[in-house]
């Protein structure tokens, strides 16, 4: 599996703080079945920052450790860049700030709210050649209020990643839910653990996909943990999701 979405780097962001605790995380993560990590750390200017040359450098360091303890995960690069009027000015295809260095970048919104006109300045990135994807919206409080927006913005192009700590129940019933939600209309394109250590917020999705097999049917549940993520960290196109409820009994996909 490929874990898109993943705070693994020590030292980088709120996520562990020492290379032994990320040792810990790959080691959850491999016993998981996760053989692709896509480090994502907090872009948030003014809070969080760093440079490429400082992701290369602590990837590197993992990959290195990684390997002299035997372990077979690959590390990638990207970032979860926080919406804000400076990302414009921070972000461009292929950069430090993309995943993997290509087309498609995590982009995340305050847990409550969103500015106004967040749709139309997420689709001017794609404009640039960009995609955003938008990091657990089944986690503020305005998308699970405002849903037919969301759906307008994921059908003309932007994607979305939801937690799989949100499909366990572990963020709370509303996101638990929203999640559903989300899965049965064929809104989603991932799931990533958001992972930000070893015990609390471990890179964990094999229980996340079971449980959004019983949404969607198993072949589609896993193709958001490997065939879609693979084509994200190769920066091939993802053709627009069709609007799509799904049977929960029969697990048989009903266009509208």
């Amino acid at each position: 599996m490929i874990d898109l979405h993943c705070h693994i780097l020590p030292g980088m962001d709120d996520g562990p703080e020492s290379l032994d605790e990320t040792v810990a995380m790959c080691r959850k993560a491999a016993a998981d079945g996760i053989r692709t990590i896509v480090a994502t750390p907090h872009f948030k200017p003014g809070s969080y920052e760093f440079t490429a040359a400082r992701i290369t450098e602590a990837i590197d360091i993992l990959t290195s450790e990684l390997k002299n303890r035997g372990m077979d995960i690959r590390i990638l690069p990207g970032a979860e860049v926080t919406i804000s009027p400076e990302m414009i000015a921070h972000l461009t295809v292929g950069n430090h700030l993309t995943i993997n260095g290509g087309r498609y970048f995590l982009a995340e919104f305050s847990p409550l709210s969103v500015p106004a006109d967040w749709d139309k300045y997420l689709l001017s990135f794609l404009d640039a050649g960009m995609t955003p994807i938008i990091a657990h919206p089944e986690r503020n409080a305005w998308f699970i209020n405002h849903p037919k927006a969301l759906s307008a913005a994921i059908h003309s192009g932007i994607m979305v990643q939801i937690t799989a700590m949100s499909i366990t129940g572990d963020f709370g019933a509303e996101a638990q839910d929203f999640s559903v939600y989300l899965l049965r209309n064929n809104l989603v394109h991932a799931i990533a653990s958001d992972g930000h250590s070893a015990d609390f917020r471990p890179p964990q999705l094999t229980e996340a996909v079971a449980l959004a097999a019983d949404v969607v049917g198993r072949e589609r549940a896993e193709a958001l943990v490997t065939t879609i993520p693979r084509a994200i960290i190769k920066s091939r196109p993802i053709p627009v999701l069709e609007p799509i409820e799904y049977n929960l009994q029969t697990q048989t996909p009903v266009r509208n």
